[in-house]
């Protein structure tokens, strides 16, 4: 089980202080919160999508105000914000990681509509990203 010399650098520690701060705070595992990270922005705080999602979580410009998130762009607070919302959908789902993430990435009305995982395709390779990277974070647990 290896990622690529791509995937790997993007595993930088800068923020290993704050993941661990919100793991903590929110009941995660610091190792789900970097997959989570790693898949939506491979690192980068700056980082916004075509849809709007801001910096390291990716997080909707909506649920932004709602988490009353006052700079997205400040990565403790993106973090902050991010791990408080995928531990609300954790709670939501009843702890069900798979449709936790699923609502993390399509939204939670999606999983209720469609009962389970939403048949997307950029859902379900969301999914089986962030369960990669999981795992590999848990082998490297120094990454």
């Amino acid at each position: 089980f290896h990622l690529t010399l791509e995937e790997r650098s993007a595993s930088v520690t800068t923020y290993d202080h704050w993941i661990r701060g919100a793991s903590k705070k929110y009941s995660l595992d610091p190792s789900l919160v970097k997959a989570v990270i790693h898949a939506e922005s491979r690192f980068d705080p700056l980082a916004v999508s075509p849809k709007g999602a801001i910096g390291l979580m990716q997080i909707d410009p909506i649920t932004v105000i709602e988490l009353g998130i006052t700079d997205p762009f400040d990565p403790k607070y993106n973090i902050y914000g991010g791990v408080r919302y995928l531990r609300e959908m954790l709670d939501a789902f009843k702890g069900n990681k798979h449709l936790a993430l699923a609502a993390y990435n399509a939204g939670p009305n999606q999983v209720l509509r469609h009962n389970g995982v939403p048949p997307f395709k950029d859902t379900k390779k969301y999914l089986s990203k962030v369960l990669r990277y999981q795992t590999y974070y848990q082998l490297n647990r120094s990454s």
